[in-house]
């Protein structure tokens, strides 16, 4: 991501961040001390910070980003925070992590950027652990900025219909999404 880019997403997500109750969207998974969670696309990390501080210490928080800008500035707040429990992949699709090893994936406000949707969706399944839960939201601000060939509706059908997951809660375009187990 260019730096001019970086510095628009920025710019828009600090300001969408004045309106959003992110607190609300990052509870909305339930999340529990001591869960592994994965914030796939984590931005700046406005989802990473709270919910690290939700898992404790004996939880873990994985930060995914294809930008390193994005990731060195998930960390610096990290630092301030105080907190230790966050591990860091920079990427775009491809976790490297085991199979079925996360409780919460957090995948809010990314997959519009993301090309290959379907294959990013099948590695989300495959790393979270069965009953685990999917935190989706997408909204129109991503969209405007990414490529979004598959409808709201279509990657909400690919996750029930091909990837077997259960459609748990919606709420205002946020959706949590349960593995079957």
């Amino acid at each position: 991501m260019s730096w001019l880019a970086f510095t628009v997403m920025r710019t828009v997500m600090s300001m969408r961040r004045q309106i959003r109750n992110i607190e609300a969207e990052v509870t909305l998974a339930g999340i529990k001390p001591g869960e592994s969670i994965l914030d796939f696309g984590c931005g700046l990390g406005y989802n990473t910070i709270p919910a690290a501080m939700k898992v404790g210490i004996k939880g873990r928080v994985i930060a995914q980003d294809v930008s390193s800008r994005a990731l060195k500035a998930v960390k610096k707040k990290a630092i301030r925070c105080g907190l230790r429990n966050i591990d860091y992949i920079h990427s775009d699709r491809q976790t490297g992590m085991e199979r079925e090893s996360i409780d919460i994936m957090y995948l809010h406000n990314t997959l519009p950027m993301v090309r290959d949707k379907k294959e990013a969706l099948m590695e989300i399944c495959r790393v979270l652990k069965p009953g685990g839960r999917l935190s989706y939201m997408s909204r129109t601000g991503s969209r405007i900025f990414g490529n979004n060939a598959m409808s709201e509706a279509g990657v909400l059908d690919y996750l029930v219909s091909d990837l077997h997951m259960i459609l748990l809660i919606e709420q205002q375009g946020h959706h949590i999404l349960q593995k079957k187990t």
